[in-house]
């Protein structure tokens, strides 16, 4: 059990768990860099809002970690509580090893509780190629048939082929969910100025781990592994985290096959570069999609930050992604200290790196 103190890391809102995290990185004696990338919108309250980068240890360290929270933006409450709880927590790092915390990808979607960005792309659909021919949208009838309550939500739900084409990523109707965009997100493009700051094909070993949550059981983190079956970096995640990890190709996780995932642009860079999402289940599917949809509809409309209806549906959209729940807030940390904890033992040999 955790001290109510150490659970103060989780924040559901953006502002909140941004100043915990600066706060962290600024007292923290192993943070040897600060920076980030600048959004350039306010949020609903008019603050600044930005994707805030912490390098840890060793700047040109050959062995990297990179920890990356709010892709999905209302989902980086999650992320941000792991990252702040490992910023605090440890006063050492191994020798040659460097952590790149990436904090609230998705500053815009943080603050707005809304999965997509300011542009509706859903990021982690965004990572294609778009000088190519895009895919169709599979699922055109099914969204329509949500959209306009045609179709009931608990029948989606409940078949798993449905949900998974629905989810699968789609470019051509920007209202619906999983919008991939028709071109690089203001996200991607600060992944891809990070990596030209990483200069990856200068490092030795490269882990990844992208936090996410929603889908699974409740307050389970899931390792998954986008990774093609025949890649060096696939065996890499299954030396590092063992039986856990799961794959959507395979058919054991939680997640489908997808398009245009943040993954696909690490898995360029390198056999090297081994990329895992943990993805912390919440209330299933079902609810999942109650939520998303009513967000979707919302955003079809000027937003009154005033408005009972809206904040209704925001708080809903906070409480499905980061519940203010004790127990699951435990298993988060728990599950959290334990990922990272592998990923730093594989580079090195040894897991007691903490020094508190």
């Amino acid at each position: 059990m955790y001290a109510s103190a150490i659970l103060d890391v989780f924040s559901q809102r953006y502002l909140d768990a941004r100043n915990q995290f600066i706060g962290a990185a600024e007292t923290s004696p192993i943070v040897a860099k600060l920076n980030g990338f600048q959004h350039p919108l306010k949020g609903p309250k008019g603050e600044k809002l930005c994707c805030d980068v912490a390098w840890l240890g060793d700047l040109q360290a050959k062995q990297v970690v990179i920890l990356v929270s709010g892709l999905h933006g209302v989902e980086g409450g999650v992320g941000s509580a792991i990252q702040t709880d490992f910023i605090n927590r440890y006063r050492r790092l191994p020798q040659d090893v460097c952590v790149i915390v990436v904090h609230a990808l998705n500053p815009w979607g943080f603050a707005s509780a809304c999965r997509n960005d300011h542009e509706g792309i859903d990021i982690n659909r965004n990572f294609v190629d778009f000088s190519a021919s895009l895919p169709e949208f599979r699922a055109e009838d099914l969204w329509q048939k949500l959209a306009s309550s045609e179709l009931d939500i608990e029948i989606v739900a409940q078949d798993r082929e449905q949900f998974d084409v629905l989810s699968e990523g789609q470019y051509s109707e920007s209202k619906a969910l999983y919008y991939g965009g028709q071109q690089p997100s203001w996200s991607r493009q600060c992944i891809e100025q990070l990596a030209g700051q990483l200069k990856p094909e200068t490092r030795d070993s490269i882990i990844v781990i992208d936090i996410h949550s929603g889908l699974g059981p409740y307050g389970y983190g899931e390792l998954i592994s986008d990774h093609p079956m025949d890649s060096p970096a696939r065996d890499i995640a299954l030396n590092v985290f063992g039986a856990t990890v799961t794959e959507p190709v395979l058919g054991t996780s939680s997640s489908g096959e997808k398009r245009g995932l943040h993954d696909y642009f690490w898995h360029a860079l390198g056999d090297h570069v081994c990329f895992v999402t943990l993805e912390f289940g919440t209330f299933g599917y079902q609810e999942m999609l109650r939520v998303l949809l009513a967000d979707q509809k919302l955003q079809q409309q000027v937003t009154d930050w005033q408005d009972d209806e809206t904040l209704e549906v925001k708080h809903a959209m906070q409480d499905f992604f980061c519940p203010d729940e004790k127990q699951w807030q435990e298993l988060v940390l728990f599950r959290g200290r334990q990922v990272i904890e592998m990923a730093l033992a594989s580079l090195t040999g040894s897991g007691n790196h903490v020094g508190e």
